[in-house]
């Protein structure tokens, strides 16, 4: 899908939803929502802005999925699989796929960030780093 310059591609409810989805038919996990609102927040607050600007750049927004999914734990199962999978996808549909050094590094990050071993800026500096322009 190509995006006119400036124009940012979010996730819908719907997206993250199927994403949550394609993680549990892929890994495994109990189906089901916990929290609807927490699901709602997760698709708000990428999007934030104050004075028509938004507040993140498409880094910290794609973050803000993963904070949102991860520390809200909407879904029975899945939570931090569908927050890394929500951000990759938000990237990639804004022009950036990410490069991991090995396999499932960005799980580990993902996991570093729940149990604060890093914390929101390290995770965004991360993804900045692993990021390449597609």
């Amino acid at each position: 899908m190509d995006a006119e310059k400036n124009q940012i591609w979010f996730l819908s409810k719907e997206d993250i939803l199927f994403i949550h989805d394609r993680e549990l038919e892929a890994a495994g996990g109990l189906a089901g929502i916990r929290d609807d609102e927490g699901v709602n927040a997760a698709v708000d607050a990428p999007k934030a802005s104050f004075g028509g600007d938004y507040l993140y750049d498409l880094f910290e927004m794609s973050v803000a999925y993963i904070v949102e999914l991860t520390m809200r734990h909407p879904f029975v199962d899945g939570n931090k699989r569908t927050g890394a999978a929500s951000a990759l996808t938000f990237l990639y549909l804004n022009g950036y796929e990410i490069t991991e050094n090995y396999d499932e590094e960005l799980a580990d990050k993902v996991l570093e960030f729940v149990t604060h071993k890093i914390d929101r800026e390290q995770l965004v500096t991360y993804l900045k780093k692993q990021a390449t322009e597609i």
